[in-house]
């Protein structure tokens, strides 16, 4: 029985720029960061200062104040005073509302001079000139003009500088892991989509009139969604060993990074208005994230099975035991499970590379490194096999180092070959010493870098 692999490109420890980096999430970091260096729309709404400066609001509430004092509701008018000291633009969503307007209209014969009403249709007449000369209206979503296109610019510009800075550093250590297991195209896809999804839920709780959406904070929560979505195992991190003084590779638990969201989510319920429609945008985003991961992610081929036996029910319970036990973080007892499989079978390559997980877990490094030397000698024939076992050399490398035998390591570049992991290949060939199972290796590895028009490299084998 072999673990199921995922469809999607094997990663290449050499290219980590170009291929295995996660350089469409920087790609749109970087263009985020330049939106709010070049397109800050921290400016004043130039609508809602005219709004002020044009003597429009002062007709229009002046009139809507002394119609609430006439009819004895002074406490309202009070509390609407108030709220004006505080915000020069509170009272900005009348400039939309249509009710206030047939309001306003209806109350001119009782409030208003013929001189002042012809004034106020002269300066609402105005309105939709006004609104088009404001940038945050333009690039964000006014209410004159909902246009959904506007959804995919409306990150690029405005918002806290600080906010975008600190979302996307919460999401750096996410970012890796995320593109390699879903790719370039999907992390695309991803963000457009979260574009669409926090405009959507930005408009569930604004009203016309306020602050357009606009800023990336809440559209980058669709990653943290995705990511979270995609996480039922141990996740392999770098953790810094202060005994070896470097970075090594640990399994730890994607619950470990929750708070990385959460924090994104707190900092823009808290610095970004209105609260509440830019709230509802962040978790409209990462619960979209959530979802569509569900959908986008690689479907798991299953390996081809040669043997058409079935497999012993008491195998199979403690394979299974083992799995599960991992994906709980429970290194005995997946170890236990595995070691029982080992029992009867030294060489049951499921059991091996579960073994080899668990040992990391209970760091049990002379134990580990034995199971690795034997995973090592595996043929690896199996569809998928010879990829898991290049994996798990790449963790071998950053954890231990320890030099590997002859006969070991002639193996294993066999599989790398397979695997095509041909530049891990050729340094291991470099640091081996001779052995009879050198020429069948070199002679493999040398026809594969011919078939994959690289010559050049292939007669630089010994």
């Amino acid at each position: 029985m072999t673990t199921p692999t995922t469809a999607q490109t094997t990663a290449d420890p050499t290219a980590p720029a170009w291929r295995n980096g996660p350089w469409v999430m920087a790609l749109v970091a970087i263009a985020l960061i330049a939106g709010q260096l070049f397109n800050n729309a921290n400016t004043p709404q130039p609508v809602l200062n005219w709004y002020s400066s044009s003597g429009l609001k002062n007709l229009e509430w002046n009139n809507y104040l002394s119609w609430l004092r006439f009819n004895n509701q002074s406490a309202l008018s009070q509390q609407l005073e108030a709220r004006a000291a505080m915000d020069p633009h509170a009272y900005s969503a009348a400039l939309f509302a249509d009710d206030f307007v047939a309001d306003s209209q209806r109350r001119a014969h009782d409030f208003w001079s013929p001189a002042e009403t012809e004034q106020w249709k002269r300066l609402r007449e105005q309105i939709p000139a006004q609104v088009a000369t404001s940038n945050l209206y333009r690039w964000g979503l006014p209410n004159s003009s909902p246009r959904p296109a506007r959804f995919f610019t409306a990150p690029f510009t405005g918002g806290s500088l600080w906010l975008t800075l600190a979302a996307v550093l919460l999401l750096a250590p996410l970012a890796s892991t995320l593109e390699r297991r879903l790719g370039h195209g999907r992390v695309l896809a991803l963000w457009i989509l979260g574009c669409l999804v926090s405009g959507v839920g930005y408009l569930l709780l604004a009203s016309p009139g306020q602050v357009p959406f606009h800023g990336p904070a809440a559209p980058l929560l669709i990653w943290f969604g995705a990511f979270f979505g995609l996480q039922h195992s141990p996740l392999q991190l770098p953790i810094w060993h202060p005994k070896h003084k470097q970075w090594q590779r640990r399994p730890v638990s994607p619950y470990t990074l929750l708070p990385l969201p959460i924090a994104v989510m707190a900092a823009v319920a808290l610095f970004s208005t209105p609260l509440l429609a830019n709230l509802s945008a962040g978790i409209a985003a990462f619960i979209a994230g959530l979802l569509l991961v569900q959908i986008m992610q690689p479907q798991p081929i299953e390996p081809e099975q040669h043997d058409n036996s079935p497999m012993d029910p008491q195998q199979l319970s403690s394979l299974t035991r083992g799995w599960d036990a991992l994906g709980q973080l429970d290194g005995d007892a997946a170890h236990a499970a595995f070691a029982q499989v080992l029992t009867r079978e030294p060489d049951h390559f499921d059991a091996l590379t579960g073994q080899f997980t668990a040992q990391q877990l209970l760091n049990d490094n002379a134990s580990w490194e034995s199971t690795a030397q034997q995973l090592f000698c595996s043929p690896a024939t199996e569809k998928g096999q010879a990829t898991q076992v290049a994996r798990c050399w790449q963790q071998y490398q950053q954890r231990s180092g320890a030099p590997l035998s002859a006969a070991v390591g002639w193996t294993l570049l066999k599989t790398l070959t397979r695997a095509e992991e041909f530049q891990p290949a050729e340094k291991l060939a470099r640091q081996l010493d001779d052995h009879s199972l050198k020429a069948d290796a070199i002679a493999q590895l040398r026809a594969r870098l011919i078939q994959e028009g690289l010559t050049h490299r292939a007669k630089t084998l010994a």
